[in-house]
């Protein structure tokens, strides 16, 4: 029997792996492709490609499925093992804070086989992060992990930064292919047209090791069905501490509408979403940096932007 590859996405929290993967997924590539998102928030699937759900599997029109993994990521795939057979190709769409070679060496259930680690780096932010004094350790790690290396928003760096991504990766990753989108656009035959890893090991990294990830960060989870003030949100998200990280969410604007918000260090976007008349209030992931993560605090200043909550005042 011919094993299916997996590939690994990863790369540091807001560098566009979602982006990269809902591209995938909707994608006129003639792949079936099977999904396991092991990220924080929800992905985002355009309702018109659905056919149908199974749990927490969605599958599309094309041949693709999507799976969003709460718990453990190494029974998702073995359940994706015994459907090997519809799938050319499965990604692991790794959490922004792990090391995904270790992801990558999950895949190890019968009829799967460890495919080529994708590693995501946001060209204006990577060199920042990777000095960084608290991620930077594991930027470089993820890095040096990467068979190939996928530079995005060049759209929103200088030439400086690009050039700077660009050198970066290549210390960090010699050897390592490196290609450069725009709104997380890539094909999938070139992304896919390395399944090979290029190296057996990984090279030491400059820090000399990675802290584990639950040492370093803290999530916490907002939710509400409640109508929110779009517009106090994206104040209150602009105005957190630079203790967070990292914020991502649905919110519905009412009248079936909702937006994606994201905050990928001080930049705050509203993206919109597919209609959807079923979805009301929020659901907010945020991370910070542990310590400095107040989860009473981030639920009253989110509960402040509740359109009853600033009627009454």
């Amino acid at each position: 029997m011919t094993s299916v590859p997996v590939t690994t996405i990863g790369g540091y929290l807001g560098a566009g792996k979602t982006t990269l993967v809902n591209g995938l997924l909707a994608g006129d590539h003639g792949l079936r492709i099977g999904v396991l998102v092991n990220d924080f928030g929800a992905i985002s699937i355009d309702e018109k490609l659905i056919v149908s759900r199974d749990d927490d599997v969605v599958t599309l029109a094309n041949g693709c499925a999507c799976c969003s993994v709460a718990g453990d990521l190494a029974m998702a795939l073995d359940r994706f093992a015994g459907r090997a057979d519809r799938y050319e190709q499965i990604v692991i769409e790794a959490s922004g804070v792990a090391d995904p070679a270790r992801i990558a060496a999950l895949a190890k259930s019968p009829g799967l086989s460890p495919g080529a680690i994708v590693v995501v780096a946001d060209a204006a932010t990577v060199r920042a992060r990777a000095r960084d004094k608290f991620v930077g350790s594991l930027v470089r790690r993820q890095l040096a992990a990467a068979h190939l290396v996928v530079l995005t928003k060049i759209d929103l760096a200088g030439p400086a930064d690009v050039k700077d991504a660009r050198s970066l990766a290549t210390a960090q990753a010699p050897g390592a292919r490196m290609i450069e989108v725009l709104q997380g656009h890539v094909d999938a035959g070139d992304l896919f047209s390395q399944t090979t890893p290029r190296r057996g090991g990984l090279p030491a990294c400059t820090s000399g090791g990675l802290e584990a990830a639950s040492s370093l960060f803290a999530s916490h989870v907002w939710r509400t069905d409640a109508p929110v003030d779009i517009e106090a949100l994206r104040t209150v998200v602009a105005g957190l501490p630079n203790g967070i990280v990292r914020v991502k969410g649905i919110v519905a604007t009412g009248a079936g509408r909702r937006v994606a918000l994201h905050r990928a260090g001080e930049v705050v976007s509203l993206d919109p979403l597919d209609n959807d008349p079923d979805t009301k209030g929020a659901e907010i992931v945020v991370i910070g940096r542990l310590g400095r993560l107040d989860g009473a605090q981030l639920d009253g200043a989110f509960g402040a932007c509740l359109l009853q909550s600033r009627t009454d005042s």
